[in-house]
């Protein structure tokens, strides 16, 4: 049986730009390297999504809605819920209609 050799720790390079990052970590692990992280405890304040809602949408509206969230560079469901934020904020504080 092979043994396994230790190998020194190893240090993360500077990166020149965030590009430059990217590119690393595409191809490496925080694993790699143990004594560079350390494990931090998050707490969430509130939760980032309370309820859920589903709308029904023809396919040809989906099939827009995908297109023109893909050419942003976000998903459907977060270009829909921009749009629907914008909109609420547009149509001004709301007001109770007791």
């Amino acid at each position: 049986m092979a043994r396994r050799t230790e190998h020194p720790p190893r240090q993360l390079p500077r990166f020149s730009s965030p590009r430059e990052a990217a590119a690393f970590w595409d191809d490496h692990s925080p694993l790699d390297y143990p004594e560079e992280f350390q494990q931090e405890d998050v707490e969430v304040a509130r939760p980032l999504v309370k309820r859920g809602l589903t709308v029904k949408l023809d396919h040809d509206t989906i099939e827009q809605l995908t297109t023109i969230a893909h050419e942003r560079g976000i998903g459907p469901s977060t270009l829909v819920r921009m749009w629907i934020l914008e909109q609420l904020r547009a149509a001004g504080p709301r007001q109770d209609r007791g």
